[in-house]
């Protein structure tokens, strides 16, 4: 989560999310979102920083102790009956202990903003939707290491994943979005990609501005003729892309409609934590 002078940007879409995934991944919450509200408040307080990224993780338990672990390590498993994970699924009958960490933010450079990233399309996958449903926000990151470092190796600043029919889907952080005829394309989340607080508060601003907003499966055809590119997270806000596999995007700048984006988020962020002050 972001925190912008001292306030966190929509709190309550965050924790949403978050409970949302707990109950994907049957993980117990003991406090209602509006107690845990108050836990991430004290503790962006406690740090003293006006701006910062607030971040939680919840820990469920170990199924039990390892002498029981051992136990059941040894024991035949059953015809039928209770699966019982070999210690690796959590006890459901304990609740699980948020883990809270407060620092400060670390933005994209300026000059980022001013010349575009470059990016690669990557081979790595990450999990199919079929498998592990990415609404559900959990902290299985390998697939997002292992493109971040393809990237590292093709020279490039970010890198960004296709879905098993090659449609492209998203960073490995960040939401992907393009500019093509006046229109804000984007692929939709069915796809197996998250849907990122900041995104969602970009396709408002969108709406505002009277930019016709619409989800498609995008190809790596229609992304490398978009007029524009951009990605859009916590961090990075939105931060153009101006070449993709070594392909020049619209004119090799960052696009108008892209900073015209932006700074009517921004707007919407001032607004919104002025009104909460």
């Amino acid at each position: 989560m972001r925190a912008y002078g001292g306030t966190i940007f929509r709190l309550s879409a965050h924790l949403e999310r978050l409970y949302g995934s707990a109950q994907y991944l049957d993980v117990r919450i003991p406090e209602r979102p509006e107690q845990m509200a108050v836990k991430l408040r004290r503790a962006l307080a406690a740090s003293g920083l006006q701006e910062a990224i607030v971040r939680i993780a919840l820990v469920p338990p170990p199924v039990t102790s390892p002498e029981a672990i051992r136990r059941l390590g040894s024991r035949r498993l059953p015809l039928r009956g209770k699966a019982t994970g070999g210690g690796m699924v959590p006890d459901r009958r304990r609740v699980a202990a948020a883990s809270i960490v407060v620092q400060p933010v670390q933005p994209p450079a300026p000059e980022l903003y001013e010349r575009g990233i470059t990016v690669a399309i990557v081979p790595t996958r990450r999990f199919p939707i079929g498998q592990i449903d990415p609404q559900a926000k959990f902290s299985a990151r390998l697939g997002s290491v292992l493109a971040v470092m393809e990237a590292q190796l093709r020279g490039v600043d970010e890198a960004i994943f296709t879905d098993g029919m090659g449609y492209v889907t998203e960073s490995t952080a960040s939401n992907l979005g393009m500019i093509r005829g006046g229109r804000f394309l984007a692929p939709p989340c069915w796809q197996g990609l998250l849907a990122g607080v900041t995104w969602q508060a970009l396709v408002e601003v969108a709406h505002r501005l009277r930019i016709p907003y619409h989800e498609q499966p995008v190809t790596r055809h229609e992304l490398y003729n978009a007029d524009e590119v951009f990605v859009t997270s916590t961090i990075k806000e939105v931060l153009p892309v101006t070449t993709i596999d070594g392909r020049r995007i619209g004119d090799g700048r960052p696009g108008l409609s892209t900073a015209r984006l932006h700074r009517a988020f921004q707007a919407l962020v001032r607004r919104e934590l002025q009104g909460s002050s």
